[in-house]
């Protein structure tokens, strides 16, 4: 029987019995848009299995963990994002241990070159932002031909074989050895339904255990404040305040909160607060800062305490789904439906009421906003930065202005689906009829050129 799994919902209950019957790693999910509530690991799940004796290991996976255009660099910066902050904040994972990349169908040559290795340069990327938190070191999971070219590259340190022995290069990969696990079929142990691993010889796989307490990582990251320097605050909300898992309503709730508990605000996502009830420097959980008050009825802070541009850092995360609500038809129909509610007139004018609703589909916290040059400070207020023409990338904003009183509405503003080059992209704005991206230039073209580009970093 072997004695790591990989898990994809929560077994924290049966970890005694997961320890009884020889196991002794289990490895579980990071997600930040799974349609599945139990399947990421949750920090009261955590601190069971190490109850029990097991140790964890950590694998992010995407909703869309198995579909060739969920993979570029946009995507990579913002889940890698997510997966740092969910596994230091909700998790506790120390610095130094592995967190695993899925890609979960056999990739081509081309997809391989032209949306994993941009994926994992994203997460290479994020990884490197000096954020206060623990650095980690990347995995990737996949088939042989996938594992071989990110390591290759230099763009993971662990591989972790896929069970498909279809996919391509899975013989040859498994007979090179670089591999640090090798995933079998499904079977079921202690009444836990999971896939066997095996470790490669002499190989350390990146797993992990948690403090003494099981809330905090056992390195300290050194840009970590001490608990005093916490803002105290206090639940607002006379019904109580659910304590979830991770920063969004899809994560478990961990308990309720009565009205008047003093919590200490450690970090913001988005609208979402992490909190500590204890005030010893250790993260419970995620609160919606909305029902938070100083007791003086002045409301949380908007933005990190620890981090400057946490906003911006905290929009990063929503980028890959900012990306994926513009490229549909369903996404973009529900935006120019929003737009249409919100602005009389519409689609004339309307560029930034039609991205201010595709940004509050994606999970960024803005409102609805029109005039593209407003909803261009609001991004800059809250950190996107100014990327020149020429750079622009998939996730990015594109900010027109127009000195010429006519025609009117020349100014612009709009989301980047895809660069084609330095000039020519794919967007999506107010301006297409229907229900899907488009092409536009930088450089104009016959439509006003863009001055600068806007990027969640």
């Amino acid at each position: 029987m072997s004695s790591i799994i990989d898990v994809s919902s929560n077994c924290g209950n049966k970890a005694p019995a997961l320890f009884a019957a020889g196991v002794r790693t289990v490895i579980r999910y990071y997600s930040r848009d799974t349609i599945h509530p139990s399947k990421p690991l949750t920090s009261d799940e955590a601190r069971k299995l190490v109850a029990a004796g097991l140790r964890i290991g950590a694998v992010y996976e995407g909703r869309f963990g198995d579909q060739a255009t969920n993979f570029e660099r946009a995507s990579g910066v913002a889940e890698a994002t997510f997966a740092r902050t969910y596994a230091s904040g909700t998790i506790g994972q120390p610095a130094g241990s592995t967190i695993y990349f899925g890609i979960d169908f056999d990739a081509t040559a081309a997809q391989i070159r032209d949306r994993i290795l941009p994926y994992f340069q994203g997460i290479a990327d994020a990884f490197v932002q000096a954020t206060g938190e623990p650095n980690y070191r990347v995995g990737v999971y996949g088939s042989g031909a996938t594992c071989a070219a990110v390591l290759d590259a230099g763009l993971a340190q662990r591989a972790w074989l896929a069970q498909s022995t279809g996919w391509r290069d899975h013989a040859a990969f498994l007979q090179s050895g670089r591999w640090a696990l090798n995933q079998a079929m499904d079977a079921s142990i202690a009444g836990v339904s999971c896939d066997p691993d095996t470790a490669g010889q002499d190989q350390d796989i990146g797993d992990f255990t948690l403090a003494a307490t099981g809330a905090a990582p056992s390195v300290t990251p050194a840009a970590t404040p001490p608990a005093t320097a916490a803002v105290a605050m206090r639940v607002n909300a006379r019904t109580g305040l659910r304590l979830r898992s991770g920063p969004g309503t899809e994560f478990d709730s961990v308990k309720l909160l009565p009205f008047g508990t003093q919590v200490f605000v450690t970090k913001m996502v988005g609208t979402w607060t992490m909190v500590d009830l204890e005030g010893d420097g250790a993260a419970d959980g995620f609160v919606s800062g909305a029902y938070l008050s100083d007791g003086n009825g002045s409301p949380a802070p908007a933005k990190d305490p620890v981090t400057a541009n946490g906003a911006s850092i905290a929009d990063a995360v929503h980028v890959s789904e900012l990306i994926r609500q513009g490229n549909t038809e369903a996404g973009l129909k529900t935006a120019r439906a929003t737009a249409k509610a919100s602005l009389p007139g519409y689609p004339t004018n309307g560029c930034a009421a039609h991205l201010s609703a595709l940004l509050q589909q994606s999970g960024i916290d803005v409102s609805m906003t029109w005039g593209a040059g407003k909803l261009a400070h609001v991004l800059a207020d809250r950190g996107w930065t100014r990327v020149q023409v020429g750079q622009q990338r998939a996730g990015d904003v594109g900010v027109c202005f127009d000195n010429d009183p006519t025609p009117a509405g020349a100014d612009h503003i709009y989301l980047v689906i895809e660069a084609l080059g330095s000039d020519e992209m794919v967007i999506a704005d107010n301006q297409n009829p229907v229900n899907a991206p488009h092409t536009r230039f930088a450089s104009g073209k016959g439509k006003t050129p863009t001055e600068y580009f806007l990027r969640a970093v």
